[in-house]
């Protein structure tokens, strides 16, 4: 529960927020926006990613995504302020992904000019999917411990860099299909059997790191990532992905648990601002480390 006027967190449904997390924290999760055959979704109320991803399976379907506009943002922040009269950290999708960021900012602007009281201060986390949820559940944590929002930001400043994924695609035909792949690289990946491996850089852009030709070998090589890219790290946050592929991330988060066995590791359905390209069948995971 959240403590009176302590500020609250607000972020898209594209980080991924296990909502019993942001019930405990007073966390607003602000639902993003698919676009399916022209017929309007909010993620998480009107359709799952679970069932996305499976309709995705059963047709080809044209599929997009919009991160929530001004207004609905501008609806967000002052239905806070007026119901709880608190002040407000919203911590948005990397500006390199999406248009979120920079409607939350004109949202926030609308609404310090109605309520000067009152603090709306918006966040780029450079990230999305798990890394984003990480980052702003650690971010209610520490309001919740007395932290203002300039320490919490000043926190998440670097922290944002000590975040990442790691996200193996199931095909290369979502990423062809939607123009992301040329046709050569598709067909020459597809006979090869080859399969790309997704992270996000420190500009908070999205981007294959490596590419594997060994199925067998999927989920070591997302462990060796992991381990390389968390050296030396004092502590760690991990949560699992996956898009409509629950046995893989099953196995997955079994195989980090004997690595990390003192680490609650919760499994997530990777979000649709990604997973509309990608496409199902990904797998993955999310980090923070200190």
């Amino acid at each position: 529960m959240k403590s009176q006027n302590t500020p609250i967190v607000v972020t898209g449904s594209a980080a991924q927020v296990p909502p019993e997390i942001a019930n405990q924290l007073g966390m607003v999760i602000l639902p993003l926006t698919i676009v399916v055959e022209g017929k309007d979704y909010l993620d998480g109320i009107d359709i799952l990613p679970g069932e996305l991803y499976q309709k995705m399976r059963a047709q080809n379907i044209e599929v997009k995504t919009a991160a929530p506009n001004v207004g609905e943002y501008y609806e967000c922040f002052t239905r806070i302020i007026d119901q709880q009269g608190c002040d407000i950290l919203c911590i948005t999708l990397s500006h390199k992904l999406s248009s979120d960021y920079s409607s939350a900012v004109n949202a926030a602007m609308m609404t310090s000019a109605e309520y000067p009281m009152n603090k709306v201060t918006v966040f780029d986390s450079l990230r999305a999917a798990a890394p984003q949820g990480l980052l702003s559940v650690e971010a209610a944590k520490r309001l919740h411990a007395g932290e203002t929002i300039e320490d919490v930001v000043q926190y998440l400043m670097g922290a944002r860099l000590r975040s990442g994924l790691i996200a193996a695609l199931d095909t290369l035909d979502y990423l062809a299909q939607g123009g992301r792949i040329g046709k050569a690289a598709h067909l020459v990946g597809s006979a090869l059997k080859i399969t790309p491996i997704l992270s996000i850089n420190d500009e908070g852009i999205v981007a294959p790191s490596t590419i594997i030709r060994n199925r067998n070998k999927l989920i070591p090589s997302i462990l060796s990532m992991l381990a390389k890219q968390t050296s030396g790290s004092k502590k760690l946050d991990l949560s699992v992905m996956h898009a409509d592929a629950e046995e893989k991330a099953e196995a997955l988060r079994r195989s980090l648990n004997k690595l990390y066995p003192t680490i609650d590791i919760p499994i997530s359905e990777f979000t649709p601002v990604m997973g509309a390209h990608a496409g199902p069948g990904l797998i993955g995971l999310g980090y923070l480390y200190k």
